[in-house]
């Protein structure tokens, strides 16, 4: 347990309210190319058959009606004269959403027909929007839209998947490639699609070769070949039916900072959750629980050369280590770093719900004493200020000494507010040795987008495991 060693109070102990004074108010970027093969003969009959439910979703900035972001969409109901749906991905339309002044959404479809529409539901969590087209003009005759449906049934690993969009503003094409299951170690479920999708295809669909939609084009692995991503129908469903059931709005961010924090408290529950014996902070995921919800985070213990620290375990965390030594350095340097994979595209600045620790260890061989105590001696919380700047308060910080086992840390914590999405911060914690000359420890912990409260529960937990 930590103990103070001076008359300041413990930081963490510190009121949310001194703290949050910031003003209130897939991974989806762009992958490396993969060529698209020839489709084959059913490929092709696919795309001359649907490609006329499939549209480019330009956001143009209203000031001079040129675009600012592209992808892809695709229709799923024709209401006549009231206008049409379509489903593409949120990081399509992001800018619009949080800054609805300045942009507008136009629609192109394989017809060269172009048409305003207005954003009508936003997930967040699983990167979808939902757009309705503008209303046909009193006495106009609409133009009928054909549509998309949803499959229903559960689609079997191996199945052939066909992915639809408008890569890099070359025109409408279709990917063939299969389906592989779903995508261990996220957070949420996502379908892994050995298929190609290049940057414009997010937000298009995928469909079976009976021409239903299975999924929605969110992302591709800029390291792998063929590794791509699919949204699964069933989010898709659920955000169309929230979208028919609600009502146009021109404000969004209070939306998607609700989403955010939704978010942030599922993260902090796969931490904070009760535990299996023997793994602190490991959640026990339920009989039956899908993928997604039987992954697994939590806080952990393991050894740095032979020091003890507070780590991450679990399905949805992956930790590296590195090490360095020689004639020339004169000291060694051992480095572990564990991040949780559970952060969400807000806009193309913040990505918000992600939690990163690292542990580094120097040992003193053969450096002069002031050498030594050089070595990584810049300001501990520093690293809260590099990112996100402009997005987010200027950092607030406090630091501390205090004594973890036989140990002493020099701890400092610094805190930002997001100015757009009220009631979420940045929550760094910063801990370095200060007792031993030729041993020293620098620990942080580095929480994105949580909620005051969750981030000084997670911090307490780093701290109380750090020795």
């Amino acid at each position: 347990m930590i103990q103070r060693l001076t008359c300041i109070a413990l930081l963490l102990l510190l009121s949310s309210g001194a703290w949050a004074q910031g003003n209130p108010a897939a991974r989806p970027a762009p992958a490396r190319e993969a060529s698209l093969p020839e489709p084959s003969a059913s490929a092709r009959e696919l795309f001359s058959r649907t490609k006329d439910r499939i549209v480019q979703v330009r956001v143009l900035l209203a000031s001079a009606s040129e675009q600012s972001s592209l992808g892809s969409g695709f229709l799923v109901r024709d209401d006549g004269a009231q206008g049409a749906w379509i489903l593409t991905n949120y990081h399509v339309i992001s800018a619009l959403a949080i800054h609805p002044d300045k942009y507008r959404i136009e629609l192109r479809g394989t017809n060269e027909r172009k048409i305003r529409a207005e954003l009508m539901a936003v997930d967040v969590i699983h990167d979808l929007a939902v757009l309705r087209t503008e209303a046909t003009p009193a006495g106009a005759s609409p133009v009928p839209w054909n549509v998309f449906a949803l499959r229903d049934a559960p689609l079997v690993q191996g199945s052939k998947v066909f992915a639809m969009g408008n890569p890099l503003e070359l025109g409408f094409v279709i990917s063939e490639g299969i389906y592989n299951g779903p995508v261990e170690s996220r957070i949420y479920e996502q379908m892994l699609f050995s298929g190609s999708l290049n940057s414009g295809m997010s937000g298009g669909p995928a469909i079976d070769e009976a021409g239903r939609v299975v999924g929605v084009n969110v992302a591709t692995r800029r390291d792998g070949e063929q590794l791509s991503f699919l949204v699964p129908v069933r989010y898709a469903r659920e955000l169309l039916e929230r979208a028919w059931a609600g009502k146009p709005r021109k404000e969004w961010r209070s939306e998607i900072a609700r989403q955010l924090l939704v978010h942030q408290a599922f993260v902090a529950s796969k931490l904070l959750a009760p535990t299996e014996p023997g793994k602190a902070g490991v959640v026990v995921p339920p009989a039956g629980a899908s993928p997604a919800e039987a992954a697994r985070a939590g806080f952990a213990s393991q050894t740095l050369a032979g020091r003890p620290v507070p780590t991450l375990d679990g399905s949805l965390t992956r930790c590296w280590a590195r090490g360095l030594e020689g004639e020339k350095l004169r000291y060694q340097s051992d480095t572990l770093d564990c991040n949780l994979r559970a952060d969400l595209f807000v806009s193309d600045r913040i990505y918000t719900g992600s939690m990163s620790l690292q542990h580094n260890l120097l040992r003193n061989d053969r450096l002069a004493l002031p050498q030594f105590l050089n070595l990584g001696s810049g300001d501990i919380g520093s690293a809260a200020l590099r990112f996100g700047r402009g997005e987010l308060t200027p950092a607030e910080c406090r630091d501390d000494y205090v004594q973890a086992g036989k140990r002493v840390y020099r701890v400092a914590v610094c805190v930002r507010a997001y100015r757009k999405f009220d009631g979420l911060y940045d929550y760094t914690v910063s801990a370095v040795q200060m007792d031993d000359t030729r041993e020293r420890q620098s620990s942080s912990l580095r929480l994105q987008g949580f909620s005051f409260e969750n981030a000084q529960r997670l911090a307490r937990q780093f701290l109380e495991r750090l020795q």
